[in-house]
């Protein structure tokens, strides 16, 4: 099987938090993290949208992140800007 990742991913399993409005968020937790995407995993993705701001204390600052593939349970994402 060929790995099709921009950048390689390392193991974080991190709590952080799903912007989902002003008013709403998602726990998650950060499976795995690379310069250009996340791996999240949480008990329901269904309410999770296709746009969506991260906050984690691994990440320096919120990040916009784009859902590439989703489960029910675990969503793959690409920041929109990849780290500087």
């Amino acid at each position: 099987m060929q790995d099709r990742r921009a950048a390689p991913r390392h193991r974080v399993d991190e709590s952080a938090v799903i912007a989902v409005d002003e008013h709403r968020s998602i726990a998650c937790l950060v499976y795995d993290i690379s310069a250009s995407g996340v791996r999240l995993t949480m008990p329901d993705t269904s309410d999770v949208p296709e746009t969506f701001l991260l906050s984690s204390r691994h990440l320096a600052d919120a990040r916009v992140c784009v859902a590439v593939w989703r489960t029910a349970e675990e969503i793959g994402a690409a920041f929109e800007r990849p780290a500087a």
